[in-house]
């Protein structure tokens, strides 16, 4: 080893920092060491089931039959005994993260329904999803919900990139080494946190630029850092191949709180600024202040599942790891009470002239023959066999996994073919499980959104140009999305009746169904319909109302120049704001150009029918004239030629 294996805690590192004179760097040292002591018993239980988990997700040790999550079984080297490990615990972690962080239905929803703030919240939108694929979002959230599922808890750290121009997103891949406090004992919100790793003596020196010297403890004689402590092998990982590779490395405490930003005043609340400070083993290389938090902090938890009263989420392994225990060694019993059976067979020497000892070579063996003696015969003893349904003993313990996890044969690929070849078996099923994780999926939202509100905060702080549209534009929501076909037939239909029956917007259809950009999906709709070659019958529709517009703008002008000059507006603003509010200026202009008298001859939406003697499209046939009409019904034009002739006689 180039560093022996002594360990300067943070109370050690203080001291070793206050013998050389620095008692600021002491100060902080002990703040730091202090803040671990006051939840040691915590993160130490919580170290323990991450390391107990980590087990049993991926197993520490490989065997002759491959690998082990229980290689301390007595019966692995006793010779005739039968071992076996059913490494089947991934599945109960892995298939609950991946239906959580199915990416969900989301939307920017406007505080005011007025066009400037649908168009701003649109706005936002966009930068939302293109942020999000900036930062591969969803793969981060995938991952997360495999950390959450697996070690009951986990977080991420939310950084300003100053090369990219935007916020990024760190997982905290071992949440066993980010030590959390708490404001409050509801466990909400983080009060600090210390995040501790690793590095190597040299890139300490590239990054922070100190230099790392050996000293040796008098009383013990081992071998130590001036400025950092090594790594204990037992603390750092339980992985046995991981261990030589940490010896020598040097532990960094990533260190934020928060404090006051101004001097408190009894009785009135206190403005709070975010404070970092970065050490190296018994050395502080960063000590600063970040405003673009805003006295929080960077780390943003989720919890994979609610327990009252406890700042921890139960992993997805607490439960159903003693029911896959008994697997392992109700399986294994079975499989050395079966080698036994088959492995020996056993024979007897019968008849009236047996001797009481059997001649040696008696046995039978193959292409031989044997000599049992006058009226003696060789038997086969049919060795005794307890009567154990082993089968059905496992089918009890499989019932019991699926009642604790809930996960069922379809989901752990075990269905049977007549459940795989119906659709309704098939969303039954996953319908039962979906409804298991409502709250697990639910609290994995609010995690979502908090990171987007921790986004926008340092983005604006960053970005003051872009500041006033992200805090201004209402909030994030996030619904749970479909899991089966059957959940995107039902949306989709339940949108489109919503919106023809008037009760939806269009936006918020697309929403439902959900369209990342409703307006920019609104804009390619308007563009298609004008093509002729894909949508005909729309621009004819759309042809047909614009020229009745004209006709309505026509007659609406002649009926003004007969009425004499526009009479003076009396009521002032306030009858201005109600006709735009109401918006009677179309609808007024509409109705003085609806024609009167034949106009009731008229469908909804047709155009008005020339009087007797007006020259139409066959306007030179004597006595009779000829209209081409266009009729709009449900969106649908239809057109037809109607011949007017007049009754009884005509005179000249």
């Amino acid at each position: 080893m180039p560093y022996g294996s002594k360990v300067l805690k943070a109370a050690e590192n203080a001291r070793l920092a206050s013998a050389q004179g620095d008692e600021e760097r002491a100060r902080i040292l002990r703040l730091i060491a202090r803040r671990k002591d006051s939840i040691i018993e915590e993160q130490t239980r919580f170290a323990e089931n991450c390391n107990r988990f980590d087990n049993l997700y991926y197993p520490n040790v490989m065997t002759k039959g491959g690998a082990d999550h229980w290689p301390d079984d007595p019966n692995l080297k006793v010779v005739g005994k039968v071992h076996v490990s059913v490494n089947v615990y991934p599945t109960y972690v892995d298939v609950p993260a991946a239906l959580q962080s199915v990416p969900p239905v989301e939307n920017i929803v406007p505080p005011t329904a007025d066009p400037a703030a649908r168009q701003m919240a649109s706005m936002v939108e966009r930068l939302y999803f293109a942020w999000k694929d900036n930062v591969d979002f969803e793969t981060k959230s995938h991952k997360m919900a495999t950390i959450k599922s697996l070690y009951g808890k986990g977080a991420v750290k939310v950084v300003y990139d100053e090369d990219e121009g935007y916020p990024e997103v760190i997982l905290v891949e071992q949440p066993k080494n980010l030590w959390m406090g708490w404001r409050s004992s509801d466990f909400t919100k983080l009060e600090w946190a210390i995040y501790s790793y690793y590095i190597s003596p040299e890139e300490a020196t590239e990054e922070w630029g100190v230099e790392c010297h050996e000293g040796t403890d008098e009383q013990t004689g081992s071998k130590f850092l001036y400025v950092s402590s090594t790594v204990d092998p037992q603390s750092a990982t339980t992985r046995p191949w991981m261990q030589g590779p940490l010896v020598g490395m040097l532990e960094v405490n990533d260190f934020w709180f928060r404090e006051p930003k101004t001097a408190p005043v009894k009785g009135k609340e206190t403005k709070m600024q975010t404070r970092n400070i970065i050490t190296v083993g018994n050395e502080v290389v960063q000590d600063a202040v970040f405003p673009e938090y805003d006295g929080d902090l960077p780390y943003v938890p989720v919890f994979n599942t609610y327990i009252p009263g406890l700042p921890d989420g139960r992993s997805d392994l607490y439960d159903v790891e003693q029911l896959l225990r008994e697997k392992d060694e109700r399986i294994s019993a079975g499989g050395t009470m079966v080698t036994k059976l088959v492995g020996k067979q056993f024979w007897q020497l019968v008849g009236p002239e047996a001797p009481d000892r059997v001649p040696s070579g008696l046995r039978p063996k193959p292409d031989e023959v044997v000599a049992p003696g006058p009226g003696n015969r060789i038997e086969a003893i049919t060795p005794w066999m307890p009567e154990f349904q082993l089968e059905a003993y496992l089918s009890r313990l499989d019932r019991e996994l699926q009642d604790v996890s809930g996960l069922n044969d379809l989901l752990r690929g075990l269905a049977p073919a007549q459940v795989l070849s119906s659709s309704k078996a098939i969303n039954a099923l996953v319908a039962n499980y979906e409804a298991r994780i409502t709250l697990r999926r639910q609290m994995f939202y609010q995690w979502r959104r908090d990171v987007w509100d921790l986004v926008k905060k340092v983005w604006g702080h960053k970005n003051p140009s872009i500041k006033a549209g992200l805090e201004g534009t209402g909030k994030l929501v996030v619904q749970a999305p479909s899991l089966t076909p059957r959940d995107d037939i039902e949306q989709a239909t339940m949108a489109l009746n919503l919106v023809n029956g008037k009760l939806w917007a269009q936006e918020r259809g697309m929403d439902a169904t959900g369209v990342e950009d409703p307006e920019r999906e609104k804009a390619t709709i308007a563009e298609e319909r004008k093509d002729p070659a894909i949508w005909p019958q729309d621009v004819q529709a759309q042809a047909a109302l614009a020229a009745t517009m004209q006709q309505v703008q026509m007659t609406a002008a002649q009926m003004q120049q007969q009425a004499g000059p526009p009479q003076p507006d009396v009521t002032g603003q306030e009858g201005a704001a109600l006709e735009a509010a109401a918006g009677g200026g179309l609808r007024g202009s509409m109705d003085a150009g609806v024609p009167q008298g034949s106009s009731s001859m008229n469908g909804a939406g047709e155009q008005g029918v020339p009087p007797p003697g007006s020259s139409g499209a066959f306007g030179g046939m004597a006595g009779s004239s000829a209209v081409a009409q266009t009729m709009l019904q449900n969106g649908e034009p239809s057109n037809r030629i109607m011949l007017q002739q007049p009754l009884g006689p005509q005179t000249e």
